[in-house]
């Protein structure tokens, strides 16, 4: 079943690299061309993740610590 996937995604991939000349600024120039265009909103969820782990760092230091990196400046 694996490798089926993986032969599939290999076709894939071929084709879209066969589609572009085998030239990669060419697909990233068509893909960031793409991103402009229609109605579609592009969504970064960077930002989103890295709130999530300062939160999750917020909540596993006890109350009334201080982080060590700001303990030591003040050493």
């Amino acid at each position: 079943m694996a490798d089926e996937i993986i032969k599939e995604l290999w076709k894939i991939k071929d084709a879209i690299a066969k589609e572009y000349g085998c030239d990669v600024k060419s697909l990233v120039a068509h893909l960031r061309a793409k991103k402009h265009e229609g109605d579609k909103q592009v969504v970064d969820l960077r930002y989103m993740k890295q709130a999530a782990e300062q939160s999750t760092e917020a909540e596993a230091r006890p109350h009334g610590s201080v982080n060590s990196e700001s303990s030591a400046g003040a050493a």
